[in-house]
Parts: C-alpha cells; structure tokens; sequence
C-alpha cells in the first residue's frame, strides 16, 4: 500500500513538472503575427526594422522575415520599445485587437491604440543588460603579387537601445603594405551617445577619432555636444539633422604642427527604409572653425548593405574627409571605399 502511495504522489510531482514544462514552452512561443493573407504564424518576434519583421519559430533554424507592410495584426508578450511616426517612443506592451489596429498597454497600464502602420520599428527591451546591446563585424583582405601588396580591412559597431538612451561605437580600420612605398594606414571610430526629450527633439554627445597617413594625422578626436531633431520620421525613411559644439585636438606627424581648435558642427543623417534585404545610410557633417578664420571640415559616410541567411552580409563603404586648412599642402582630401562580409549578433 505504502509503494503505491509513492508511486502515486511521484506520478502526481511528474505530471506537475511537465505540465510547468509545457506552460513555459508555450509561453516562451506565443507571440503570433497574422497576415492579410489569413496565415498565422507563432513564435518569437524578434523585432521590427526597415520594414521588415523578424520572427523565430520552433521549426525553423533561421529567423522568418516578413514585409511588415503585409501583417495585419500582432501580439507580443514582452515588453517592447516601440518607434511610431513623428519620433513618438513608447514603452510597453503590444497587441491587436482588430485588424490594422494596436494597443500598447504602458506601465502605468494606460492603454493607447494606434494603425499597425504608424510602427517605424519595435525592439524588446530585455530585462538583463547585457541583451540589450546589438553589433556587428566584417573583415576585408585582400593581396597582390605586384609589389607585394596586401591589404586588411576590419569594420564594427556596438549599439545600446533603452527607453530614453541610445548609445551607439563604430570603428573602420584599414592598412596597406607595398614593397618600396610607405605604409598606408587610416582608423576612423566614433561614439555617439543620444537623449531623447519631447517635440522629436534630443541631445546628443559624440566623440569622433581620424588617424590616417594621407593627411598626417596621427590623431584627431572631436568631442562634440550639441540638439537635434528628427525631421521625418515614418516607416519609409528617416532624416535627422542635428548642431552643436566641437573641440577639435589635432596631433600630426610632425609635432610642432599639434593644435586645438573649436567649431560648430551641423550634421544630417537620412536612411530609407523597406529596401528588402538592403539597409542604406548615409551622413554628412560639417565643421565651420570658430577659432580659426576661414577653415571648414567635412566629413562623409556611406554604407550600403545586403543582408543574407544566419544573420551574415555582405557591405559596401565609403568615407570621405575634407579640410581645406590641412597641415601639408596637398592633403586637403582623403577618402576610402570598402567591402566586407560580415556577421551580426543579438
């Protein structure tokens, strides 16, 4: 009688466990997307970007991605940090309750509905730290039999994405060698650093690096501040511009031409979105000196990349710095092009 009573109460504790087992599979796979097409799909929504939605499913190795522009209602069971048209931001909860419609529920537990099609783009905010931040890689070599020459390539970013904050580091390196001619080398990083305030409006900390041989620059780091504003905002493109302050410490290969320096800086960034498999960006920035009478900098970025299976890509660069001041006569430009495969992570 006692060995059946065991056996009962071991049954009991075994069917508890798997039914808790069960209930944690479920929910850890229960957010739906349903199409206009009728199709439902359950799984893990990744995120919504440039037009596209990401979501994981129990049967699939990769992550499925879908025009957004073909969904017709969501739900998702984490909290989320959702970007709407005209740069509102809002932290919550989503779901549909009728088609093109969602509700976010907010942490106050007021609930605000809005068109699926004011979504620009959805990340969850997880609850570790670490998860939150998203980067990427890519390497480049390449090599000739005349003169010797090989060349390496490595580009890569880090981004963090909270409620309010965003941070993001981006770093391009490039160095040549080529028998019978100098070394040929250029870093370019950047952190950047953004508050978001009220009325599209935000406040912005950056910190440029250059360091390239064609200009003699040992080293020339920019800390700027300064406001910025989106400008448009919806879920085709993007365009920002922003201005500010900038102190600009120079060093160079010849040291007695090491100086400081302070300028405004006015700056424009413009994406599009909804281009596929294919992410564009492109930025130009301008330095009018406060400090020294006539001189003006400009430095211009684009990149262009094609987005493949396992979170792989390939990518296209292009990079340019302008001073019509520079410290050798001759090197008022320098520019590169790259190309990469690369992989991004989280």
């Amino acid at each position: 009688m006692l060995i059946i009573k065991i056996i009962a109460v071991k049954s009991s504790l075994l069917i508890l466990i798997f039914s808790v087992f069960i209930s944690f599979s479920v929910n850890a796979q229960n957010d739906t997307i349903t199409l206009k097409s009728g199709d439902i799909l359950a799984g893990e929504i990744k995120l919504i970007s440039e037009g596209v939605l990401a979501i994981e499913t129990a049967y699939s190795d990769t992550d499925f991605k879908i025009e957004f522009n073909k969904v017709n209602k969501l739900v998702i069971q984490r909290k989320c940090l959702i970007i709407l048209t005209k740069a509102r931001r809002r932290f919550g909860f989503i779901k549909s309750n009728a088609k093109q419609k969602i509700t976010i529920t907010l942490d106050n537990n007021l609930q605000e509905e809005y068109a699926i099609s004011e979504i620009i783009s959805l990340q969850e905010v997880r609850e570790n730290f670490i998860q939150r931040f998203t980067g990427a890689i890519d390497l480049s070599y390449n090599f000739a039999k005349a003169n010797k020459t090989n060349q390496f390539s490595v580009t890569g970013k880090l981004n963090y994405n909270s409620e309010l904050w965003r941070f993001e580091a981006n770093i391009s390196s490039l160095k040549t060698n080529q028998e019978n001619a100098e070394l040929t080398r250029r870093t370019e990083a950047n952190i950047e650093l953004v508050r978001l305030l009220r009325k599209k409006l935000y406040f912005i900390i950056e910190i440029p690096f250059l360091s390239n041989t064609e200009q003699a620059i040992d080293s020339r780091i920019s800390p700027s501040f300064g406001v910025g504003k989106f400008v448009i905002s919806t879920n085709k493109l993007y365009l920002g511009l922003s201005s500010g302050f900038t102190l600009n410490i120079e060093n160079y290969t010849d040291a007695t031409l090491d100086k400081s320096s302070s300028e405004v800086f006015i700056t424009s960034t413009f994406n599009i979105y909804d281009l596929k498999d294919f992410d564009f960006k492109t930025d130009i920035k301008f330095y009018p000196s406060i400090s020294e009478r006539g001189r003006i900098r400009t430095d211009y970025n684009l990149s262009l990349k094609y987005n493949l299976p396992l979170d792989f890509y390939i990518k296209l660069g292009f990079s340019l710095n302008y001073d019509n001041k520079p410290a050798f006569s001759g090197s008022e430009v320098d520019y590169i092009f790259t190309s990469g495969f690369g992989w991004s992570f989280n």
